[in-house]
């Protein structure tokens, strides 16, 4: 699921958002800065401005959660 997530990531939410741990300038902010759960990026992911399957949106959480360091939620 990480692996799928990664590629989904990278093809609909990179153009705003980065995972680097770094406050940077992205549009979006870099996700691994905040250290959210799974279950609230996930929350996010659903509310945000791109149009992925209910599976990517969960492979995606799992994909930062897992790059942020961060325990299911």
């Amino acid at each position: 699921m990480v692996t799928h997530g990664k590629a989904v990531f990278a093809s609909a939410c990179a153009g705003c958002h980065t995972l680097t741990g770094h406050d940077t300038r992205a549009p979006g902010g870099d996700l691994a800065v905040a250290k959210l759960s799974e279950a609230t990026i996930l929350s996010f992911v659903r509310v945000m401005p791109v149009r992925i399957t209910e599976g990517d949106s969960r492979a995606v959480a799992a994909y930062v959660a897992a790059v942020a360091g961060n325990r299911p939620g």
